[in-house]
């Protein structure tokens, strides 16, 4: 039997993961809020449709769900994080080198759409997943200032891309964002073990107690006591009266720690995580998710997939020691959910939102090259949408805080906010049109993707909070891979955006209007239902 033993948590080495997680942030999600300004760049490099360049995103967001899923519940506990993030760090450089050698747009899809995809899920979800091992009290603050950078990314790479662009073209951009990608493996190198970090923290803890402990204690009885899990690191043996010095138990203890089993777990104890994950998640996590981007469509909730699938499977280990994977997987997965009446809303409204809320920022940089604006306008049009969103969901994050409104309000207003703006964003004519632009759909469309968990917790609870992440982060590839080409056919078909611009915000207002049913199916549905065993 193993002996639980902690790391530090919210001090040391926890700010170095915290800022390598800045780096991992800024630089992958980055890229992602960019996808518009590659768009554009593709269609005049190979001369290709807007449906065929627009594949490339519907492509990238069907791999990214399947992708992040799984490694999100099993991949960190198999590989660890640090060598995950490090390989996707990887696939993004290789995916965004091959685009810049690619002859053709189908290279660039598998390039860019999958093994960019599979890079990028490699990526997002281990490093929120570290920073939770790392933090406990500060996990909120922590989660959103590792997001906020991922916001902050999205502003800059928009305008940097552009600017190489003009003096590389497009293939010497691409050549050098992949070597800019690459640090994303540099930064993953701080991503060091818990396991080691604990053993750091209590190897000096044991060698200042070399003074204290009696150096006639035999060796048998403390190796005894390690292997019963009576004694932790720095304690004093049993019936050992600390008052000489000596090193014949020291030794000993020391070599004892290569034998300690040191057991991961997202918080310091599970008891204190059970305790406080209700109050996380509902209350202070809602600020800290407002940082995240609308790339980030599992920041507030990866952790808590991790979790819960982690200790799942760690009590059912106690009762059967063979799982099979199949079992294991529907336990973030569990299609029984949609039974509950709730879930299944909530998973028409997710799914119905993300259409605007992500694919309409994509294409704004094409919209705005289709009116003729020039490419630093369209940087600058780009990067505003990401900078305000940043700010706004600072201020959400108070509001919602304060419990004026519930907040699947708040998600309902934005969406409906999202779906007008989505209506005239065709009208649009000059820069300063879309400047305005920028800013008011930075407003409206971030409610959904940061506040989306605590909304969730809502209506099914804490306890099976992770079973419906799964079947939410599935429906929504899907259909965001499903819109994106069709968007670009749409335009391809009537020669304008309009007609495209026009099914996202029908499809983003119908999600708003199912909110309305929400009060009748709470009546329906008694608490005590809405969570399914």
């Amino acid at each position: 039997m193993g002996t639980e033993v902690d790391w530090p948590r919210d001090r040391g080495w926890s700010w170095v993961v915290l800022v390598a997680t800045m780096a991992t942030c800024f630089l992958e999600m980055g890229v992602y809020k960019s996808f518009g300004i590659y768009i554009n760049a593709y269609l005049e490099e190979f001369n290709t449709s807007v449906t065929v360049a627009s594949l490339i995103s519907g492509i990238f967001s069907v791999t990214f769900c399947f992708t992040a899923l799984p490694l999100t519940a099993f991949g960190t506990d198999k590989f660890g994080c640090r060598p995950l993030v490090m390989f996707g760090g990887f696939a993004l450089f290789l995916g965004y080198l091959l685009s810049s050698l690619a002859t053709g747009i189908g290279v660039v899809m598998l390039a860019q759409g999958v093994i960019g995809a599979m890079g990028s899920a490699a990526i997002h979800s281990p490093s929120i997943i570290i920073l939770g091992r790392y933090f406990d009290k500060r996990r909120g603050f922590a989660n959103g200032i590792a997001i906020a950078a991922g916001s902050l990314g999205g502003f800059a790479t928009p305008i940097i891309f552009t600017k190489l662009m003009e003096e590389y073209s497009i293939r010497g951009a691409l050549l050098l964002q992949s070597a800019i990608l690459l640090n994303i493996v540099l930064a993953a190198s701080f991503f060091r073990p818990t396991e080691l970090t604990a053993k750091f923290a209590n190897y000096d803890k044991m060698k200042n107690n070399r003074k204290k402990l009696n150096g006639n204690v035999k060796p048998e009885i403390i190796d005894e006591e390690f292997s019963n899990g009576s004694l932790l690191l720095g304690d004093t043996p049993n019936g050992v009266e600390v008052n000489q010095e000596g090193n014949g138990f020291v030794s000993n203890s020391l070599n004892s720690i290569e034998r300690i089993c040191i057991k991961e777990i997202s918080t310091p104890r599970l008891s204190h995580l059970r305790k406080t994950a209700a109050k996380e998640h509902g209350d202070s996590a809602s600020t800290a998710s407002q940082f995240s981007s609308v790339h980030s469509l599992m920041s507030p909730s990866i952790a808590d997939i991790h979790f819960a699938s982690t200790v799942e499977q760690a009590d059912d280990e106690k009762e059967s020691s063979k799982k099979s994977c199949t079992s294991a997987f529907f336990k973030i997965m569990d299609i029984r959910m949609l039974k509950n009446k709730l879930v299944l809303l909530f998973t028409f409204i997710f799914c119905f939102g993300s259409v605007g809320t992500c694919l309409g920022m994509i294409f704004v940089a094409p919209l705005a090259r289709d009116k003729n604006l020039t490419k630093d306008e369209i940087a600058i049009t780009t990067a505003l949408v990401s900078g305000s969103e940043f700010i706004f969901r600072i201020v959400l994050g108070f509001v919602a805080d304060m419990n004026i409104v519930e907040r699947y309000r708040i998600v309902q207003v934005s969406l409906f906010g999202t779906g007008a703006m989505l209506f005239f964003i065709p009208l649009l004519e000059s820069f300063w049109h879309f400047t305005i632009f920028s800013v008011l759909y930075g407003l409206f469309s971030g409610p959904l993707i940061s506040m989306y968990s605590p909304v969730c917790i809502d209506f099914v609870g804490i306890e099976r909070f992770h079973r419906v992440m799964g079947i939410l982060i599935s429906f929504q590839g899907i259909l965001l891979g499903a819109i994106g080409p069709a968007v670009g056919a749409l335009r391809d078909l009537y020669g304008s955006y309009v007609q495209a611009y026009q099914l996202m915000a029908s499809v983003t207002l119908l999600g708003a209007t199912l909110f309305f049913f929400v009060p009748c199916l709470r009546k329906q549905v008694p608490t005590t239902e809405t969570v399914i065993e």
